[in-house]
This record gives structure tokens, C-alpha cells and sequence, in this order.
């Protein structure tokens, strides 16, 4: 230790002596000496830094998910951390796809060369569509800068009159009173007021009435026109993949409303409130109130789907069960096809007793299929 202390003194006192002479003989160059090797020092950091820096990556679907101990400790919610790195890195811009229904009207400015016929084509309308949503006939003119309100579909714009209801409604316009009802998000018991504006999907502007001489007008229009007679379950056809649907209603029942852009099912309606069978073997995977509900065994009350029933099919494809008045299966319970699950009521955004039976492949919002093809 001691000649290593000597060696350290000696190394010293020459440090000293050579900044001494430095200082000086030197003079002032020493002070230029020592910010010429901070300048070099600082310049060789900054490079290194640069050419070692190293990004610093967290993977949420491999280690942070696999170190169970971590994850049961701080309560990492991986689905989530997945799911803010893909909105991190996702665009602004959202593809809509064309087949989507509108919900709203929207307002369009007539340009030179412009007619009603080639605006209605463009937006996949009728003529009378636009029409009657502008108060115009068809010997009227449309200029360049009018604004033409374009309704979201075939159907007319009306504003609510005192009186007014959802069964008028569809009465007046030829409409079905459901349609308006899923158009227009109303809940039970479907309150109108005075002064709104509601669409009425399909609806037809009645004709304007003259009367010259007393006429007996007889309704053109028969009430059971759009009725469907279910097909036995043993009749059923099977589709090309092996995946098959049964009537899920009891007898009698028939279609009241098909699919459309907006109703994403199909509505099966009776007065007797039957049973209700499984389309399909599967597992349930929701059986409760979807919105909200009244007492089960009730049949009328609540909002949206109210009392409702989804079963998986294990092929990528679901049903759901919507508006029932009671429920017989629950969560996780696997039901086969034709059992009973439920029986048909009129709750939620339902107007009469129905059944809204949809088909969709995978247990989300978004992917619906027509399940009168897998019947």
C-alpha cells in the first residue's frame, strides 16, 4: 500500500507540475487547450448516444402476458394494452362500406346538369323518395344552389302531428308500425311528440283525395300479404357447408318484417306468444336483458332487445333471440336444436308480440347474415 501510495503522489505532483508549467509558459492557450477537450469530449458522447440508442419495446402479447405472477400482481389488463397500441398506430380515416345504411338525412346542393332522377339514382333512391322529402311533384324544376334534403332510404319524412302514433303512422303510409320503431330508436310505449320529424321507412305518400261524387274506396292492399307460413323443422333444406337453421317459433307464426339495411334480422311474429326453440345446437353464451327489461313474465316494457337470448354454434355463427317475456335457459348452458329456451313477448323496442331472430357470424355487432338462407 505504500509504494502504490507513492506511485499516486508521484503521478500527482507530475499532473501539477505539468499544468503549472502550462499555466506559465503556456499563458492564455491553456484555457483554449481545455475547451478544445470538452468540445471533443461532448462531440464523441453525442455520436456514441447516437449510433447505440436502441428503442425500448414492451411486447403485451408474449412476456408481459406469459409472466403470470406480474399480471396477477399489478393487474395488467393485456386485451386493453392490445388494444391502445393498435389505436395508437391506426389512421384517422375510416372506411364506411356502400352497402351501409344511412340513419340521418342529409342536405344536397344542386349543381348545373342536375336532375331529381340522376340525384335519387346516385344515392340508391326512388324518384317519389326525393320528392316527397323537397314538397315537390314531378313537373316541378330543381335549380343550380337549391338544397334537396335526401332521406337516408325509400320512405317519407313527416312531422308529428297532434294525435299522430306509431300505429297511425303505419296506417297512413302503408308502412309496418316495427320498421318505424327500429328506425327511429323509440322505446316502449313509442311516445311521439308534437313538432318532431321521424322517417318512415317504405312509407308511401297517400294519394291526394278528390271527391266528385260518392265513391266506395275498397283497401287495395291485403292485410296478409307479407305473411310467411314456417316451414316444418323435418322439411328443412340443409345449405352447402352442413350448417342449418330450424323455424325457431311456435305455431302459428309468420314473418312480419324482413331484413333490410336497418333491421338486421327477421321478425317473426304470433298472438299466441309460443315457444321459443334453439335454430340451432350450441352453448349460450348471453341469456338476460339486453337494454332494459320488465319483471320476466311480462309482456310488454323495457328498452332496446330487453329480454334476450344469444346461443354460439361453435362454427363461427350465432343467433340471437330478442323481445322475449320470459327465459329458460341461462349462461353456459349447452342447448340443442329444437329445445325450448325462451317464449315470445313484445319487450324492448318491440310493438307487438315478435320474435327478432338474428344471424350473425361471430358473437359481435356487425357481421349479420340472412338466416331465411340457412333455413
Amino acid at each position: 500500500m505504500s509504494i502504490v501510495f507513492d506511485i499516486f503522489l508521484s503521478a500527482f505532483d507530475n499532473a501539477k507540475n505539468w499544468i503549472a508549467r502550462k499555466l506559465f509558459w503556456g499563458r492564455g492557450s491553456f484555457i483554449s487547450f481545455g475547451f478544445k477537450i470538452l468540445s471533443v469530449t461532448f462531440a464523441f458522447i453525442l455520436i456514441i448516444s447516437y449510433l447505440y440508442r436502441k428503442p425500448v419495446v414492451t411486447s403485451v402479447g408474449q412476456e408481459v402476458a406469459s409472466d403470470s405472477f406480474y399480471n396477477q400482481n399489478y393487474k395488467i389488463d393485456t386485451d386493453n394494452i392490445k388494444t391502445d397500441l393498435v389505436v395508437m398506430n391506426s389512421t384517422i380515416t375510416t372506411s364506411v362500406p356502400d352497402d351501409r345504411g344511412r340513419l340521418y338525412s342529409e342536405e344536397y346542393i344542386v349543381k348545373r346538369g342536375d336532375t331529381v332522377d340522376g340525384i335519387a339514382a346516385a344515392y340508391g333512391l326512388s324518384v317519389n323518395s326525393v320528392l316527397w322529402a323537397n314538397d315537390l311533384d314531378e313537373d316541378d324544376y330543381i335549380n343550380p344552389g337549391d338544397t334537396l334534403v335526401i332521406p337516408p332510404s325509400d320512405g317519407v319524412i313527416v312531422t308529428v302531428e297532434d294525435g299522430d302514433t306509431v300505429y297511425t303512422l303505419a296506417e297512413t303510409y302503408e308502412a309496418n308500425s316495427q320498421n318505424i320503431v327500429d328506425f327511429n330508436m323509440l322505446d316502449y310505449p313509442f311516445t311521439l311528440t308534437v313538432g318532431e320529424k321521424i322517417f318512415i321507412p317504405n312509407g308511401v305518400e297517400p294519394a291526394p283525395v278528390v271527391v266528385e261524387e260518392p265513391v266506395v274506396v275498397v283497401a287495395s292492399r291485403s292485410a296478409v300479404s307479407n305473411q310467411y307460413v314456417a316451414p316444418q323443422a323435418t322439411s328443412t333444406p340443409v345449405n352447402a357447408d352442413g350448417f342449418s337453421l330450424i323455424w325457431p317459433a311456435g305455431q302459428p307464426s309468420f314473418i312480419s318484417q324482413y331484413m333490410s339495411s336497418y333491421h338486421h334480422g327477421i321478425d317473426i311474429a304470433s298472438s299466441t306468444l309460443p315457444d321459443i326453440y334453439a335454430a340451432a345446437s350450441g352453448t349460450v353464451v348471453f341469456a338476460g336483458c339486453y337494454g332494459t327489461c320488465p319483471a320476466l313474465g311480462s309482456v310488454y316494457g323495457g328498452t332496446n332487445y330487453a329480454w334476450s337470448i344469444q346461443i354460439d354454434h361453435g362454427n363461427g355463427f350465432t343467433t340471437w333471440y330478442a323481445h322475449l317475456s320470459n327465459i329458460y335457459v341461462s349462461s353456459g348452458q349447452y342447448v340443442s336444436q329444437g329445445q325450448v329456451i325462451g317464449k315470445m313477448g313484445s319487450t324492448g323496442m318491440s310493438t307487438g308480440p315478435h320474435l327478432h331472430f338474428e344471424l350473425r357470424y361471430g358473437s359481435g355487432w356487425g357481421s349479420f347474415a340472412n338466416p331465411l338462407s340457412y333455413m
